[in-house]
């Protein structure tokens, strides 16, 4: 620091003043004492006022000249040992020592974080939670505080039947809802009255194939004018919207490996009340209704609804005709009956119904005619490896084959389409008209043989259907895949 102190020091200019500094005070006694007038001119050691501004001025631009030295000073010291960090900036434009204001004007009111008196709070979410049945098909969503019971429901009939009653209550014990197996037609129905649905929704729920229907949906209709039934219900029944009736029963259209099943107030919506469900003194009243907070939760209850087969894939097996001529592969949950010694051999889905039959030695001395010749499709077909020595211009090479017959002009049958499904190799074209519709093929020194429901088109067992469109649609079934496969793994030993 020496060299900062010299500095400084070489700027007071006072230091560099050589004369002695006079005695003030001696020399103020003598102007008074003396008669002479006094003249601060020419005294010895004594400076005159313009000497005293003079040097009152030096020492302020000394002072001035020692401030910048300190700049300098500072900027030596930086140079040395480093820029200094730059000092933080405000968080705000308001200094951090800002004296408080000492106005006597009153804040402004904070807001309140308590609601006033007149205002009501947001009333809280309701909490829903899940509940799955115990076989496991079906699940739907319920407000927590509600109450789901399932109990068995005794029915008999393997996988085809619900296995379980479930019933949901609200927290004051009041039904909501039943999830139950399918009600049969029970009684006459009441004389018809009016009815309307004043709510659907359409649900994404699979539909088996079969007998046809309407989307699966979400309903709540009433039945009556005055005493007005109503009911909430999932429904694939495909009934108008409005109308007149006795009865509405709701049944869902389930996916294959779901029995049917109903879900809702009620099963059967009845113009005498014999399934008790809502009740209201007019449709006005019933409209009215679907603004409260318990139809809105029935009814997203409902339509939370979700159906899934749980079946397992059956372990298939092999079978070998009594007679040791074919086998073929099965499921394992199907059944294989031989009748006369092994001559035939009919297949049994899980239900007990025939749908096909495997049958040797048959003679065919005639064409077996009708009249008139009906119309037929062929929708499928695939080519097969069995003994086959068919001649003529209608034979065919060996194949699994899908063909649909129109029969309606046969005395206007109840179903205007029966189908058959199995082995050939005859045919009369791709499409066309025959009044010989057999399902045989010649290829065995014992006689003709068949793999079809039936050895003739036209028997009791054959595949019957509303409408082509609904014949096509067959053949996305579970049911026709299984047929196929089993149909095409016919070996037969010739």
């Amino acid at each position: 620091m020496d060299r900062i102190k010299k500095l400084v020091a070489d700027t007071d200019p006072l230091t560099h003043d050589a004369r002695p500094v006079p005695d003030g005070e001696a020399a103020l006694h003598r102007m008074f004492a003396e008669p002479e007038a006094f003249s601060d001119d020419g005294l010895p050691g004594v400076a005159s006022l313009d000497e005293v501004r003079r040097r009152r001025r030096a020492r302020l631009a000394g002072a001035m000249t020692v401030a910048v030295a300190a700049v300098a000073a500072g900027v030596l010291i930086a140079t040395n040992l480093g820029s200094p960090a730059p000092a933080p900036e405000p968080a705000s434009s308001v200094s951090a020592t800002q004296a408080p204001s000492t106005s006597t004007s009153a804040p402004a009111p904070t807001p309140s974080a308590t609601p006033s008196a007149t205002t009501a709070p947001p009333a809280a979410a309701a909490v829903w939670t899940a509940f799955k049945a115990s076989s496991g098909q079906a699940t739907f969503e319920h407000p927590a505080d509600w109450t789901v019971t399932e109990t068995p429901s005794g029915a008999q009939g393997g996988t085809d039947v619900w296995p379980s009653d479930i019933t949901v209550t609200n927290a004051a014990g009041k039904v909501m809802a039943r999830l139950q197996a399918a009600p049969h037609a029970s009684g006459p129905a009441p004389a018809a009255v009016p009815y309307q649905t004043l709510d659907a929704v359409t649900l994404d729920i699979p539909q088996s194939v079969g007998a046809p229907t309407g989307p699966t949906q979400f309903k709540f209709r009433v039945l009556g004018a005055a005493a007005v039934q109503g009911a909430l219900t999932i429904d694939s029944s495909g009934l108008p919207a409005s109308g007149r009736a006795g009865m509405l029963p709701s049944s869902i259209r389930t996916p294959d490996g779901v029995p049917a099943i109903t879900f809702g107030t009620g099963q059967v919506l009845a113009a005498d009340g014999r399934d008790p469900q809502l009740k209201f003194a007019s449709v006005a009243e019933a409209k009215a209704y679907m603004s409260s907070q318990e139809y809105q939760d029935i009814k997203r209850m409902l339509i939370s609804l979700e159906l899934r087969s749980i079946q397992k894939a059956p372990v298939w097996k092999k079978h070998t005709t009594a007679n040791g001529l074919a086998t073929f592969d099965y499921p394992g949950n199907w059944n294989v009956s031989s009748r006369e010694y092994g001559r035939y051999t009919d297949v049994f889905d899980q239900s007990g119904r025939v749908l096909l039959t495997l049958g040797f030695n048959q003679t065919r001395n005639r064409p077996n005619l009708i009249s008139p010749c009906t119309p037929y499709t062929v929708l499928d077909s695939a080519a097969m490896d069995f003994p086959s020595n068919r001649q003529g211009e209608r034979a065919i090479p060996p194949q699994f084959i899908f063909r649909v017959w129109d029969v309606s002009q046969l005395g206007q049958p109840a179903v205007p389409f029966v189908g058959n499904l199995g082995i050939a190799d005859e045919s009369w074209g791709t499409d066309g008209t025959t009044c010989d519709p057999q399902n045989v093929v010649s290829g065995l020194a014992s006689g003709e043989y068949f793999f079809a429901q039936n050895y003739n088109t036209g028997g009791e067992n054959d595949l019957k259907f509303q409408s082509m469109d609904e014949a096509r649609r067959y053949m996305e079934t579970a049911e026709f895949a299984t047929l196929k496969r089993i149909v095409m793994s016919l070996k037969v030993n010739g």
